[in-house]
């Protein structure tokens, strides 16, 4: 009987998801504050191979909540990029009622030069950085590719490619003009010319990094935002494409690197951006 367990737990094994391949991450601080921080997991690798491309994770939370180390976060992400040589960073930045969404997407930014001048020493290679931002980390990160001015301030460093899950926010004067979630009135409060300053469509003035957008289809809206603000990077000269996932809206970030349709079209669309 013993023997018989033995057999069947291993059998089992083959099949069951395995521990995430990675040592702990290095917790780095990008700025002054304890809120800026990034875990950085890196590949195993041989010094002569080429520098690996560099995955940026970006997680929501309504602007007020989340983290870098959490399971939805990283797990699977950890498990479909580390294998596939990728340096993984998955980065905080401070959150309301410390930051506002723009002051937190400058943080972003920060994170990224940050992330630009470190690279060599990870064996990365910070010309493939490519940047996923799930809900509001979506949001920050759009309103960064949209706003030319906020990359200087920060210094942030070029990125390839732009992946956002079940973005949010995409047009703040459309979303605040109509019925909304109630932590917008928290995130962008009542005038528009603060919706304006925080708003990716109101800031976007030329072209923006090739950008993937997965979008939630068990709602009507998620879909209609992203093919809005698709149509309008398009409008703009930039690379535009939209998923639909038949996921609810934490599934979409959860479930990337898992093996699915949503992960082999985010996989296919990050090595064609970054030459692989």
């Amino acid at each position: 009987m013993r023997t018989l367990a033995l057999l069947l737990a291993l059998f089992l094994s083959a099949f069951l998801p395995g521990p995430v391949p990675a040592a702990p991450p290095m917790e780095h601080s990008y700025g002054p504050d304890a809120a800026q921080a990034a875990d950085v997991y890196l590949p195993e690798r041989a010094a002569t191979l080429p520098p690996a491309p560099i995955l940026v994770v970006v997680h929501g939370g309504s602007w007020k909540n989340g983290d870098k180390a959490a399971a939805e976060v990283v797990d699977n992400k950890l498990r479909h990029w580390l294998p596939r040589g990728f340096a993984v960073v998955s980065v905080n930045t401070r959150l309301m009622p410390q930051a506002r969404p723009e002051e937190q997407a400058e943080d972003l930014g920060r994170a990224l030069a940050w992330i630009g001048r470190e690279a060599a020493s990870w064996h990365a290679d910070p010309s493939r950085i490519v940047v996923m931002g799930h809900s509001s980390g979506g949001h920050l990160l759009a309103l960064l590719a949209a706003d030319g001015r906020m990359q200087q301030r920060t210094g942030a460093a070029p990125w390839a490619a732009s992946v956002i899950l079940d973005g949010a926010g995409f047009d703040l004067q459309s979303v605040m003009s109509k019925p909304h979630a109630p932590f917008y009135d928290e995130a962008f409060g009542t005038d528009p010319a603060a919706w304006a300053a925080a708003s990716p469509a109101a800031q976007l003035r030329g072209k923006v990094p090739p950008t993937l957008l997965a979008c939630s289809t068990l709602r009507p809206d998620p879909c209609r935002r992203s093919q809005h603000f698709a149509d309008l990077l398009t409008a703009n000269g930039s690379q535009a494409e939209l998923i639909g996932v038949a996921r609810n809206h934490a599934q979409v970030n959860a479930d990337v690197g898992a093996d699915n349709d949503e992960t082999r079209a985010i996989a296919a669309f990050i090595d064609a951006r970054i030459g692989r």
